[in-house]
């Protein structure tokens, strides 16, 4: 019989051995590889190596999601289940799924990829175009299209909670398109969301589609293109949730989250809320607290960061 520690083991001679935690990393910016060696080991080329107790590897996570950018990045470690183990993924195309205490990966079906082989040209081909028409037109750049996002939940805990509306804006070259649904809600709206948002039950029990239908309806919105949210691993952790809770395949779509830009460019700042940060950027509105307002506003504030412009090129 195994004996375990919640943080680390005691060796016969009495000394703590904390357990084994393995990082990989994949086109993310230096700076969090930086960040990585002052407590891992680099032992191949993004793979990182470390051993310290729980704490510190939730701070190292949580480092990592809000700096990979539009990369990819995996987390292993050892955990008290039947396998001895636990991984995490973050915008990768696999998944992480509990299956009665067992971590499995869900690995998307090639039926599942085969609709994104039928939409065109391949992303080589449509780079040769792109680069094609920059040197015979002009020397602009061509932004990428990215899918601003926000929602509104009934809580904080995406295990326990649900999303109660969608917000979102697409922005492309030929201008902007929106998203928008309340979800039906089961059981009693907390007094206190309704207070901040506005969303009352008898508002979901009148206008609230089916979780399932309103996720579908968004998947197709936001395609493949780049997600981009104030605090977006908040928004991204319900979202895979209730993917997962409807037996739909997660989006793995990449991502930027403007509230880690924010930090980077504006460090004095009092406070990182959303109101906060449109004030340090001169947008004058007042936070909704509505999935698509909210999306609106922080599409107007992405517009105003540098360092999200340095992201997209």
């Amino acid at each position: 019989m195994k004996a375990w520690l919640n943080t680390a083991s005691i060796t016969a001679k009495g000394v703590v051995d904390l357990p084994l935690t393995v990082i990989t990393l994949k086109k993310t910016p230096a700076s969090l590889r930086g960040d990585l060696t002052k407590w891992m080991q680099e032992i191949a080329t993004g793979v990182y190596v470390g051993n310290f107790n729980t704490r510190v590897r939730a701070h190292l996570w949580q480092r990592v999601t809000e700096n990979v950018g539009v990369g990819e990045a995996t987390m292993s470690y050892s955990y008290r289940n039947e396998i001895g183990y636990r991984f995490e993924t973050w915008q990768t195309d696999r998944h992480v799924i509990d299956y009665e205490g067992i971590p499995l990966v869900l690995i998307p079906s090639a039926e599942d990829e085969r609709p994104a082989l039928k939409k065109g040209f391949s992303r080589a081909a449509h780079h040769h175009q792109a680069k094609k028409h920059q040197t015979s037109r002009s020397n602009a750049p061509i932004e990428p299209t990215y899918v601003v996002i926000d929602l509104e939940t009934d809580g904080l805990d995406a295990a326990q909670n649900a999303i109660i509306e969608i917000g979102a804006v697409k922005v492309g070259p030929e201008g902007t398109q929106t998203f928008s649904a309340l979800l039906a809600h089961d059981g009693q709206l907390p007094k206190q969301i309704e207070q901040l948002t506005g969303i009352d039950q008898t508002l979901l029990d009148t206008q609230g589609q089916p979780l399932g239908q309103v996720l579908a309806a968004f998947k197709a919105f936001i395609g493949e293109h780049l997600l981009v949210g104030y605090n977006i691993n908040f928004d991204l952790r319900f979202l895979q949730q209730a993917f997962i809770k409807c037996q739909l395949t997660p989006i793995a779509n990449k991502s930027i989250d403007l509230k880690a830009l924010v930090k980077k460019e504006k460090p004095l700042l009092e406070n990182y809320q959303l109101q906060t940060a449109l004030q340090a950027y001169g947008v004058s509105e007042q936070v909704q607290h509505r999935a698509l307002s909210d999306a609106q506003q922080t599409h107007q504030l992405a517009s105003k960061v540098n360092k999200f412009r340095d992201q997209l090129k």
